[in-house]
């Protein structure tokens, strides 16, 4: 398998920190952000540089009893194209955040951003190009962009969109992908196929260096929409139904049992969270956009959300 660029170095979580906390360096890293289609001012220098998080490329797998690297509880990405299930570990993918891969012949990018806590896929094929796309190590709205290497064009992650470059305005097609446990995903696709560790020489992947980071109830980077009311980590299921999002947070649901039953827009939502691990499985039609995130992002990307069972709106959002 190969990954891409230079060994990543050490400490880069701590430089991340104090990039965040010194100047906002309104460098790009070589990108033209000259006609981006937000304010080139809330593009942000993120830590590491371009690439200084490498992309995996040419990834590996190995089958469900092979993979050692990865137990039941821990939680994983999900992907499924035609009658070939993959499984991507947390722990692995949070310290590349890009996987360029191909599932039954479809290119994908599977993705996830450890500030944001959102897992994201979606088809590299878009106007007639096969894009492969690497770290950008800029920001936007407290959410890492991609660039992708035939055109550098910028591309934010939470959403698909492309921001500048060439591509601006242009969105990559998301594909559902569902973060759950290990053994509940191995129970679903019981032939599915597991990322290997892509670079064992250089990356120790037994803990996460986002541990300190997910406990401080702080946003490290601008957002444009903020709510304070929830631990700005607190993981939330979020639904949008022809414009209308919802959000089902972690503690709402440990409150009401772990389980939800609600209908948005005439869409029957069924939902279970497991506050051990935390981690959520959900049964919606096809199509429901269901994005996952921390609440800084889900609240930054989706201003207008309202919340289920929400505490300071008595009947907002609940379900019957």
């Amino acid at each position: 398998m190969r990954v891409k660029a230079a060994p990543l170095a050490a400490g880069w979580v701590v430089a991340l920190l104090l990039h965040a906390a010194g100047a906002a360096a309104q460098e790009t890293g070589g990108f033209d952000v000259s006609g981006a289609s937000v304010p080139a001012e809330q593009i942000l220098v993120g830590g590491p540089g371009r690439d200084g998080i490498r992309a995996i490329d040419e990834p590996g797998f190995a089958a469900p009893d092979e993979a050692t690297w990865v137990e039941a509880a821990n939680p994983v990405l999900g992907v499924v194209e035609g009658e070939e299930a993959r499984t991507y570990p947390v722990h692995l993918i949070e310290r590349h955040q890009i996987v360029n891969d191909e599932v039954n012949g479809v290119p994908l990018v599977v993705t996830y951003d450890p500030l944001a806590g959102s897992p994201r896929v979606f088809q590299r094929r878009i106007a007639g190009k096969t894009l492969s796309f690497g770290v950008s190590g800029l920001i936007y709205n407290h959410n890492f962009l991609l660039y992708d290497r035939e055109t550098e064009s910028l591309w934010v992650q939470f959403t698909g969109e492309a921001i500048s470059g060439p591509m601006v305005g242009k969105r990559l097609p998301p594909v559902r992908v569902r973060q759950e446990a290990f053994a509940v995903w191995r129970d679903r696709f019981p032939r599915t196929r597991v990322l290997e560790r892509p670079d064992l020489h250089h990356i120790d992947y037994r803990q996460s260096p986002f541990l300190r980071y997910i406990v401080d109830d702080a946003a490290i980077f601008p957002v444009l929409a903020s709510d304070d009311r929830f631990h700005q980590k607190e993981v939330v299921l979020g639904v949008v139904v022809d414009g209308k999002a919802r959000a089902y947070l972690g503690s709402l649901m440990t409150a009401a049992g772990g389980r939800a039953e609600d209908e948005v827009a005439g869409r029957k939502i069924r939902l279970t969270y497991d506050p051990g691990e935390a981690v959520f499985t959900f049964d919606v039609p096809d199509d429901v956009a269901v994005e996952e995130s921390y609440w800084l992002a889900w609240k930054a990307f989706h201003p207008d959300t309202d919340v289920w069972r929400d505490p300071g709106a008595a009947g907002k959002g609940e379900d019957g």
